[in-house]
């Protein structure tokens, strides 16, 4: 019930900021082309798309309250900020079915509707690991699967509600849609107390002790699997009690790099697919078709690289993973000119870079332990917000200002491989602080 009621989370939370590409199609015809006045219109000849704003807030405000609603679980509870991130989430679209302004729309979609989903996500994104001591990536990869089927479905209907109810209507449809599913969501959110996850161990001690083949080297065999699994719910490879403890440790920083970089140069990715794919020369149904095969792929990918990771160790997943979505940006998108390059390429990048969300969570107990994930994961929201909101700002100045002889769909790729390049060294800094012993399961 806590998996299922998780997937739908995501499927409605970040499903809908993963379907913000409707939106931007939209806000650029009323607010870049049309304008809202002379003056807006002659602007925006020169000045970034108003479109680009609304997203970047957007995301920035979404992983601000990561950081804010994990502190806010530790006090009232998983269920109840799930319903406030819900309540905040359906107000904010709600709200921007009225804004006629850049302005308006920024602080309704861009900082409430955002500030809602990174609370929902944080929650909903962490909650599997402290109900099941194994198979933790599988059940990880199967929820954040949820996002990627949100976008591939919320994307069609947000489509298909603003061709029917206009703009307006469909986002305050959309804001009624998603209050009421995250209000049920939030029933079932509960971590699963560590008094019972010891009694459970307890038990299994007693089975195997209670058997008549028993050894006494048996027992003390089960007797450390149970204390040791007690521990890493508590602690993981670094033992550390408290939020200060974290944030002093080098294995958060090498890990806060590497997330901050490789979420943002995600996002990029996944916004600029279609405008790449036009601009080197495929339609733009090809370009609509590349984005989705590119979601489709986050899909099969987090699900199959979280159950890997539960053979092969989350940090060792997360290292090669992210090797490579760098290989693939260097050698596969940028010096793509045709649609089959882009369709193995959208289906590379999805497979792999789409593993990031779950595995965060993932390394964050292997490092850290169980108890506090929220809000642990929570602080490496601060500086996404830096680099979610800037970076698609960049990609957008470069693709605006050297493309008009296609140079600045090349430098959009470089640019989104450079930043992954730091993340994957950044990560192999965290591996080597963990252990130097690369055969070792971490």
């Amino acid at each position: 019930m806590v998996v299922t009621a998780a997937f739908i989370g995501m499927f409605l939370a970040p499903g809908i900021t993963n379907s913000y590409g409707v939106f931007e199609e939209e806000y650029e015809k009323l607010y870049s082309n049309n304008g809202t006045s002379p003056e807006s219109a002659n602007s925006s000849k020169t000045s970034l798309s108003p479109a680009i704003a609304i997203g970047a807030v957007h995301l920035g405000s979404n992983y601000l309250f990561t950081t804010i609603a994990g502190v806010l679980c530790e006090r009232i509870g998983m269920g109840i900020t799930t319903l406030i991130g819900g309540l905040m989430v359906g107000a904010g679209l709600f709200a921007a079915g009225f804004c006629t302004k850049v302005w308006q729309l920024v602080l309704a979609q861009g900082v409430l509707a955002g500030a809602g989903i990174g609370t929902v996500f944080i929650i909903v994104s962490t909650i599997p690991t402290s109900w099941f001591s194994k198979n933790q990536g599988f059940l990880i990869g199967v929820v954040h699967a949820g996002s990627g089927v949100g976008g591939l479905v919320l994307a069609p209907l947000t489509r298909f509600l603003i061709n029917r109810y206009g703009l307006s209507g469909s986002l305050k449809i959309l804001g009624l849609i998603l209050v009421s599913g995250i209000s049920i969501v939030s029933m079932g959110m509960a971590t699963k107390p560590d008094e019972l996850l010891d009694q459970e161990d307890q038990e299994n001690i007693d089975m195997v002790a209670s058997t008549d083949d028993c050894s006494s080297t048996s027992d003390h065999k089960v007797a450390s699997l149970a204390k040791k699994r007690m521990s890493v719910r508590s602690f993981g490879v670094r033992h550390v009690h408290s939020t200060k403890g974290v944030l002093r440790s080098q294995e958060f920083w090498y890990l806060n790099i590497a997330v901050m970089l490789a979420e943002a140069s995600f996002y990029v990715v996944l916004f600029f697919l279609p405008v790449y794919s036009i601009g080197i020369g495929l339609t733009s149904e090809q370009g609509a078709l590349i984005a989705g095969v590119a979601n489709g792929a986050t899909i099969i990918g987090r699900i199959t690289i979280g159950y890997i990771a539960d053979l092969a160790g989350n940090i060792n997943m997360f290292l090669i993973t992210h090797i490579f979505v760098t290989t693939s940006c260097f050698f596969l998108w940028f010096p793509a000119k045709s649609f089959i390059v882009m369709i193995v390429f959208a289906c590379t990048f999805g497979l792999f870079a789409g593993s990031l969300t779950p595995m965060v969570p993932l390394c964050s107990v292997t490092l850290f332990g169980q108890n506090g994930l929220a809000n642990n994961v929570g602080l490496l929201g601060i500086g996404m917000v830096v680099t979610t909101s800037g970076a698609p700002v960049i990609a957008r100045l470069f693709y605006e200002k050297l493309g008009q002889n296609g140079a600045g769909y090349g430098t959009v790729a470089l640019f989104c491989g450079g930043i992954y390049l730091l993340a994957t060294l950044s990560i192999l800094a965290l591996r080597i602080c963990v252990s130097r012993n690369p055969w070792v399961k971490i």
